[in-house]
This record gives structure tokens, C-alpha cells and sequence, in this order.
């Protein structure tokens, strides 16, 4: 699974660029899953940003996943500085086999890691092994709503415009593919939505 090569300009990225759209998607995670308490799992977390966002709105424990321990050293950072520590892990793995027992935790979180995911339906699948039943996982990218896409596209194009270049492989074959590797999981339900918050699937075990 390959990700973020320089942990510390992604975050600087993150801090100073996307910062505005992590509370603007975890409020709309809040408002469609209605999971506000139990345990829950930021999948390919980086610096933690979405995670924390949805931990500030709710009594959610979160557990910080990623493949690089200098993302999750700096995703602990933040969140001891944000007062979260008390309700934060930090988990490194691979997305193909993550560290978690069954049905483990309530709520499955990931914003713009699925791409780079190798095996789709691996990593789907280890998603739905450690959901709870009637869990939900909240899976995609985006940038919360049409401004702020179109604010964070004229920053980053502005300063490097082929920058979206190197996603495009990636995240077309991923959507084509997600509603057939859905079927074949078979969890109990699920939706895409595809409109100005971004390109999501939303799944209930």
C-alpha cells in the first residue's frame, strides 16, 4: 500500500490547506451514521485530522490506523496538544490486516486513503471483520462541500497544477470496481454518494 512519501509535507498541507474540510466531513459522518459513542477506527488516519474532528463532536474513542509510524507520531502529537489523548490509540499496520479483533468497533472512518489501498476487496473485507454488527463504515474522499473543494483546487493548482494528476489512476478504477466488491462482501447494506461532499460509500454490517 503505498500513501504520503513526505509525512511532513503532507502535513503541512493538511494544517495549512485542508485543514477547513475535516470538521465540515465529520459533521456530515455524524449526521448520516448517527454514531456519536464506542470506538472508532480512522482507517489510513495520516496526522489524524479527520479523527480528531469527529472525536471533538463526540464521545467517540478513536483509533488512529496507518502504515507509518511518523504519521501516527504525528497524529499523537496533535491530538495530546487538542486534549484527545485520553481518548486516542495509535495503531500501526497494513490495511489488509489490521490489528483489531471481530467486531471490535462501531464505527470505520477514511478520507482519501482508499486509493492507494492495493487489494480493494481485502482491505474492504478487513474493514467489515472488525466492524460491529449494525456498524457503519464511512469510506471515500472529498472536500466536504463545493466551496471548499473549489477554494482548496485554486490554492493547490496555483501552486503545483498537475497535482491532481497522480490521484486520477488511482481513484477511477477504484469507483468503477467499489459497488461489485460491495456485492460480493455482502454486508447488510450500502450507498455511494457522489455529489458536491465528494465520493463516499457508506456501509452498515
Amino acid at each position: 500500500m503505498k500513501g504520503a512519501t513526505n509525512p511532513k509535507n503532507f502535513d503541512r498541507i493538511v494544517r495549512e490547506v485542508f485543514a477547513p474540510i475535516y470538521p465540515t466531513i465529520a459533521e456530515q459522518i455524524k449526521e448520516r451514521t448517527k454514531i456519536t459513542q464506542g470506538k472508532c477506527l480512522d482507517a489510513g488516519c495520516g496526522t489524524g485530522a479527520l479523527g480528531r474532528a469527529m472525536a471533538r463532536i463526540s464521545d467517540l474513542e478513536i483509533l488512529f490506523f496507518d502504515q507509518s509510524d511518523e504519521m501516527l507520531s504525528l497524529a499523537r502529537g496533535y491530538a495530546d496538544d487538542e486534549k484527545l489523548g485520553d481518548r486516542s490509540t495509535f495503531l500501526q499496520g497494513n490495511i489488509h490486516a489490521i490489528g483489531l479483533e471481530d467486531e471490535s468497533v462501531e464505527l470505520v472512518i477514511s478520507r482519501g486513503s482508499s486509493p492507494f489501498w492495493e487489494d480493494w476487496h481485502k482491505a474492504y473485507s478487513e474493514i467489515l471483520r472488525v466492524l460491529k454488527s449494525d456498524g457503519i463504515a464511512y469510506i471515500g474522499g472529498g472536500f466536504g462541500n463545493a466551496e471548499l473543494r473549489d477554494q482548496i483546487v485554486k490554492t493547490m493548482s496555483e501552486n503545483n497544477p498537475d497535482w491532481r494528476n497522480s490521484f486520477k489512476d488511482r481513484i477511477g478504477p477504484e469507483r468503477e470496481a467499489l459497488p461489485g466488491i460491495l456485492t460480493t462482501l455482502n454486508p447488510t447494506s450500502f450507498y455511494i454518494i457522489n455529489d458536491e461532499s465528494g465520493f463516499w460509500a457508506v456501509i452498515t454490517k
